[in-house]
C-alpha cells in the first residue's frame, strides 16, 4: 500500500484574503454569513510514490517535485481578461543571470495578481449594490450588479462547478438566488422561466454538496430555494421550447456518381473512420475500404479543381477527428500526473493506468470528484463519489483497489480531524473491506491502521450515545469495536468492550443478557490462565468487576443464591486485590449481609456487620473519613435495623433509626427521600412502642416532604397519611 500513498496539492483552491466577507452587512440579508464558512484546509500526510523503483528523470526539469493535483484544472478553467502586452524598447535589455527572475514576469505576475483582486473586490460591492437595489425594488439595475458580480465570479474560479472551492461554489449559488429573485419579482417581465433557471442552478450547486459537509447557513439557503421553486408563478411558467426534431428534408440526396463525382466518399471515410473504420464510406462507394484511395478525384488523371478541394475537406476532417480522439484520450492521461504515474514504467503502474483508461466517462469523472471534494474537505462528499465507484471493473484490479482504499483513508483521517465521527468510521470501514480483499499482498501497517481506525470512531460514537442515553446504539458499536480487537488477538481490551455493552445492557433492564456477557468475559479471561495465583493484575482487576456487576444482575433477577455465590467468589479476591480493610472489601460486604437477610440467614449477616461497625468505629474515633460511601453506610444501619426487627429487638432498631437519622443530617442533608424513609419508620416504631407524642413530629414531617416529592397516588405518601391519621387518632385528634 505504500506504494500507492499521494500526496494531492491544494494549490487549485487557495481563496484571497478577502473572502470571508463576500456579503457586506449593510444589506442585513439572510445570505450574510454565507461565505464567512471557508473550508478548513487538511493536509494529507500520505502521499502516492512513484510506481517502481526505478524512475525515469527528465533531463532539464526542474522544480520541487510536487505531485500536481485536480484542483489545478481550475485555473485552466478560469480565462485571463488582462492580455500580456510585450513591451518593446529601443534601448539594448541585459541578459538575465540564469535561476534570475526577470522585470517582465515580475510585472506580469503582480498585475495577474492585481487583477484577481480587482476582480475579487468588483465581484463583492457589486453583489451588495445589487442586493441594495434589490430590497428598494429596482430591479433592473439590481439585475446589472448581479450579473456583473456573477460574471466576476465566473472570471476567478472558472466554468466547471465541479472545480469549484467551497467557498466560490456558495458565493456563486448566493448570486444566482439573488437573480432568481430579480427575475421573480420584476412584474415587468411575465415569463418566469429565467428566475426558474437561476433557482434551478443554485439548487444544483448546493446539492453537489452533501448536507452532512455543508454549514448551517447554506442548509438554509437550501431549503429557501426549495421553497421558492415550489411558488406558483415558478410552477405554471411558460414551457420551455423543445429541441427540433431532426429530419432529413434539406439533406442531399446524390446518386453514386455524383458522389464518386464530388468526392463524398472520400469525405465520409474520413468522417465515419474513427468510428466505423471507413465501412460506411466503402458502403457508399460500392467498393471495399481501401478502395477509397484509389476513386480519389486526385488520381484521375491529375484533374483538380473542385474535386481537389473535397479531397483537402475530407483530410481535414479526418485530421480533426484525430484531434477529438486525442484530447478525449488526454482527459483520462490526466490521472497520470494527479496520481504520480508520468515517470514510471512498472507493472503496477501500468495496470493502474490500463484500469484506468478502460473507466467509462462517468466513472472517471467520479473519481476527479471525489479527489477533488476530498482537497475541499467535503468528507461526506467525497466518500459517496468514491463508495459510486465500489462496482466498476477497475476495481478488479489490485493496483485500483489499493489507490481506492489509500483515498478512503484520507478522508478517514480528514473527517476524524474535523470531529466527523461517523463518515471516518464508515471511511475506514470501507478501506478495511478493500485491504482485506487483498490481505496477502496488503501491507500490515495499512491493515493495522485502518482498524485502529475503526475501533477508535466506534468507541467515540459508542461514548456518544451513552451520553444521550441511546444504550442499544451504543451496544452495537461496541460490538463491532468488540470483534476487531478480537480479530487482533487483544484479550483485555475486547472484554473491557463487553463490559461496557453488559453494562449498557443492564440500564435497559436486560439483565439475562448482561449476565450470559459477563460470564462470556470471566471465560475469556480466564483463557490460558491456569489458577488466580497466576492471573495478570490487569485481567484480575477486569475478573473482579464482571464478577461483581453479574452479582448484581442475579440479584436484580431474584436469583439470591447465585448471587450469594457470586459474592462468594468475589470477596475473596477483592480481598487479595485491595486488601480487607479496602473501601471495595467493605462496601462487598455489607451488600453480601443485606443478601443474607434475604435469605433469613441472620446470624451470619450480623456478623458480616459486626465486623464493619467495629472497622468504622476505629476509623471514627482515629478522625478518619468514612471507609465506605454514604449510600453504603446508610445501607448497613438500614440491614442492622431488619435484623433487630426480625429477632424482636425494637429498642435496638429504634436506636439503629435515631443514628441513621443523625448520620443523613451530617452527610446527605438533600437526600430528602431518605431522610422522609427513615422519619417514617422511626415514628412508626415510636408509635408502637406508645410514644405517640414523639412519633407525631416525626411522621408529619416525613408527610410533607413525601407530599413534596411525590404525587397523590404513591405508596409511600399514602402509607405516611394512614400513620399520621393513626397517631392523630389514638392521641384523640378526630379531625
Amino acid at each position: 500500500m505504500s506504494k500507492f500513498k499521494n500526496k494531492i496539492g491544494r494549490s487549485g483552491y487557495a481563496s484571497g484574503d478577502d473572502a470571508s466577507d463576500v456579503i457586506s452587512e449593510l444589506s442585513h440579508d439572510e445570505t450574510a454569513s454565507l461565505t464567512s464558512n471557508t473550508s478548513k484546509s487538511s493536509a494529507f500526510r500520505s502521499r502516492m510514490s512513484r510506481f517502481g523503483k526505478k524512475k525515469r528523470k527528465k533531463e532539464g526539469a526542474s522544480g520541487s517535485g510536487s505531485t500536481p493535483s485536480v484542483g489545478s484544472a481550475s485555473k485552466t478553467n478560469s480565462k485571463s481578461t488582462t492580455p500580456t502586452a510585450a513591451s518593446t524598447s529601443a534601448r539594448p535589455q541585459a541578459v538575465s543571470p540564469p535561476g534570475s527572475v526577470s522585470s517582465a514576469s515580475r510585472r506580469s505576475k503582480h498585475s495577474n495578481q492585481s487583477e484577481e483582486k480587482r476582480l475579487q473586490k468588483d465581484a463583492k460591492a457589486r453583489f451588495n449594490i445589487g442586493l441594495v437595489y434589490l430590497k428598494t425594488g429596482d430591479y433592473s439595475k439590481a439585475q446589472d450588479n448581479l450579473e456583473h458580480s456573477l460574471y466576476c465570479h465566473v472570471q476567478l474560479a472558472g466554468h466547471n462547478p465541479k472545480m469549484y472551492t467551497n467557498q466560490s461554489l456558495y458565493q456563486i449559488a448566493s448570486v444566482r438566488e439573488k437573480l432568481g429573485d430579480c427575475y421573480l419579482g420584476n412584474t415587468a417581465v411575465v415569463d418566469k422561466c429565467l428566475a426558474l433557471d437561476h433557482f434551478e442552478e443554485a439548487k444544483r450547486l448546493l446539492d453537489s454538496v452533501h448536507p452532512e459537509d455543508a454549514p448551517d447557513n447554506v442548509k438554509e439557503m437550501l431549503e429557501r430555494v426549495d421553497e421558492k421553486l415550489k411558488l406558483p408563478e415558478l410552477s405554471h411558467s411558460g414551457v420551455r421550447k423543445k429541441p427540433p426534431p431532426v429530419t432529413k428534408k434539406y439533406e442531399m440526396q446524390g446518386n453514386d456518381k455524383a458522389k464518386k463525382t464530388l468526392g463524398i466518399g472520400v469525405a465520409a471515410v474520413a468522417v465515419g473512420g474513427a468510428a466505423a473504420g471507413g465501412a460506411a464510406a466503402a458502403a457508399n462507394n460500392n467498393a471495399p475500404v481501401g478502395a477509397a484511395a484509389a476513386t480519389s478525384p486526385t488520381q484521375a488523371n491529375g484533374k483538380k479543381g473542385l474535386k481537389g478541394g473535397f479531397e483537402k475537406f475530407g483530410h481535414n476532417i479526418e485530421k480533426f477527428g484525430k484531434e477529438v480522439a486525442g484530447v478525449g484520450l488526454g482527459i483520462k492521461s490526466g490521472f497520470e500526473e494527479i496520481l504520480g504515474l508520468e515517470d514510471s514504467d512498472d507493472e503496477n503502474a501500468s495496470g493502474l493506468r490500463a484500469s484506468i483508461s478502460n473507466m467509462h466517462d462517468e466513472e472517471a469523472e467520479a473519481l476527479k470528484i471525489a479527489i477533488s471534494h476530498i482537497q475541499r474537505d467535503n468528507h461526506r462528499t467525497a466518500l459517496n463519489h468514491l463508495l459510486s465507484l465500489k462496482e466498476c471493473e477497475a476495481m478488479q484490479n489490485w493496483a485500483f483497489r489499493a489507490l481506492m482504499a489509500d483515498y478512503m483513508m484520507q478522508v478517514a483521517d480528514s473527517a476524524m480531524e474535523s470531529s466527523k465521527t461517523g463518515v471516518a468510521v464508515e471511511s475506514y470501514e470501507e478501506a478495511l473491506a478493500i485491504l482485506k480483499q487483498d490481505e496477502d499482498t496488503s501491507e500490515e501497517e495499512d491493515l493495522s491502521k485502518a482498524r485502529k481506525g475503526c475501533i477508535k470512531g466506534h468507541k467515540m460514537i459508542a461514548i456518544d450515545c451513552e451520553g444521550f442515553g441511546d444504550f442499544r446504539s451504543a451496544i452495537e458499536q461496541r460490538k463491532r469495536a468488540c470483534e476487531l480487537l478480537e480479530s487482533e488477538n487483544k484479550v483485555v481490551p475486547a472484554c473491557h468492550q463487553l463490559i461496557s455493552i453488559a453494562y449498557n445492557l443492564g440500564k435497559v433492564d436486560e439483565y439475562d443478557k448482561s449476565s450470559v456477557i459477563l460470564s462470556d468475559v470471566c471465560r475469556k479471561l480466564f483463557k490460558g490462565v491456569t489458577s488466580l495465583d497466576y492471573m495478570p493484575s490487569d485481567r484480575l482487576h477486569l475478573l473482579v468487576k464482571a464478577y461483581h456487576m453479574r452479582a448484581i444482575c442475579f440479584t436484580k433477577m431474584a436469583k439470591w443464591k447465585p448471587a450469594l455465590d457470586q459474592y462468594d467468589e468475589l470477596i475473596p479476591l477483592v480481598a487479595k486485590e485491595s486488601g480487607r480493610g479496602s473501601l471495595d472489601y467493605m462496601s462487598l460486604t455489607i451488600r453480601k449481609a443485606a443478601l443474607l437477610v434475604t435469605l433469613k440467614n441472620y446470624a451470619a449477616a450480623t456478623e458480616l456487620l459486626r465486623n464493619y461497625f467495629q472497622m468504622a468505629d476505629i476509623n471514627d474515633g482515629a478522625g478518619n473519613e468514612l471507609i465506605v460511601g454514604p449510600d453504603d453506610h446508610s445501607l448497613a444501619l438500614d440491614t442492622s435495623a431488619a435484623i433487630d426487627l426480625k429477632l424482636g429487638k425494637v429498642d435496638d432498631a429504634i436506636t439503629t433509626f435515631e443514628k441513621k437519622l443523625a448520620f443523613l443530617e451530617e452527610h446527605l442533608p438533600q437526600d430528602k427521600e431518605m431522610k422522609s424513609d427513615a422519619m417514617h419508620k422511626l415514628g412508626c416504631l415510636l408509635s408502637y412502642k406508645k410514644n405517640h407524642e414523639e412519633a407525631l413530629p416525626l411522621l408529619q414531617s416525613a408527610l410533607d416532604t413525601r407530599k413534596f416529592l411525590f404525587d397523590g397516588r404513591n405508596k409511600f405518601l399514602i402509607e405516611s397519611s394512614w400513620a399520621v391519621a393513626a397517631t392523630n387518632q389514638t392521641l384523640g385528634d378526630t379531625d
